[in-house]
């Protein structure tokens, strides 16, 4: 397989895996609330990362390493899936889902801004990339939850591109794990000062409900999104650039949306298609450009 199809099949695969991390997450925030969701899923994360690295690998652990993972670790892996967690208790996963993807124009400008050039291509495909999601959701105001999506989108977009300029020898797992670290220490630093409570083992009702309905999605979250995806994404800014992996992530919402409509009732419209044009027009765009 070439270096070119790997990563399609990397952007394919991360697109299927993101898509369904929406829905799943607000099934279980709706039950257990954001911080114990966030907090299990970043545990199981670890857990598993510490066990490929340390274990399987038999990588030594490296405390000047993890200092250069801190800013990507604050911004990738805390930040980021704790601003989208917040923000489905205030807007329907669907909008969320789709919002986010706002993220590759913002990366195109920040790129931009870094090489001091314009470029038109990415310029254009900013715009439709912009439409696109606009017109997807059909956005007629903007709420708090979708102000929450946008500013996750630029701490995003930030991560991916600091991802490519931070310089760093590790390999792609350990610097997930790293990353993993950072935002678990983090959030143990602060849970102190919530008033949230992390038993989710203490349930009334039926236990297959709570098994499909909360340690399901916590796994999910933790071994899909936590530890696959940033791998996989890792890898693709490596072989395809910051630019190209954020539009690659466009793929996405069609899953978001999928998986919303069949699991939690949210209605599929014409402007989603006409806006899932626009975004597939801004994939093809950057991928051609990215071959040449």
């Amino acid at each position: 397989m070439t270096r070119n199809k790997k990563v399609l099949f990397s952007a394919i695969l991360i697109a299927i895996l993101w898509g369904g991390g929406f829905p799943v997450s607000k099934i279980a925030i709706e039950q257990i609330g954001v911080w114990p969701f966030r907090f299990y899923s970043t545990i199981t994360s670890v857990l598993i990362l510490i066990f490929l690295v340390f274990i399987l690998y038999k990588k030594k652990p490296n405390f000047y390493d993890l200092l250069f993972c801190i800013p990507l670790g604050i911004l990738n892996v805390f930040l980021v899936p704790i601003l989208n967690n917040i923000s489905l208790k205030y807007t329907d996963s669907v909008k969320a889902s789709v919002l986010i993807y706002t993220m590759p124009a913002i990366t195109s400008f920040l790129t931009m801004i870094s090489s001091k050039r314009i470029s038109f291509r990415s310029i254009t495909v900013s715009i439709l990339c912009i439409s696109g999601v606009l017109i997807f959701i059909s956005l007629k105001e903007i709420s708090f939850g979708e102000c929450i999506i946008l500013i996750s989108a630029f701490v995003w977009a930030l991560g991916t591109f600091l991802s490519e300029k931070i310089p760093t020898q590790l390999d792609i797992f350990s610097k997930v794990l790293y990353q993993n670290i950072v935002s678990f220490l983090l959030m143990i630093t602060i849970t102190p000062f919530l008033s949230t409570n992390l038993n989710i083992f203490n349930f009334n009702g039926d236990f297959i409900q709570a098994f499909t309905h909360i340690f399901m999605p916590i796994l999910y979250m933790g071994v899909a999104s936590g530890v696959v995806v940033y791998i996989l994404w890792f890898y693709m800014i490596e072989r395809g650039g910051a630019e190209l992996t954020a539009y690659s992530a466009l793929i996405s919402p069609i899953f978001s949306v999928l998986i919303s409509y069949y699991f939690l009732n949210e209605s599929i419209t014409r402007n989603m298609f006409v806006g899932m044009l626009f975004i597939f027009s801004s994939v093809i765009i950057v991928f051609r450009g990215k071959k040449k």
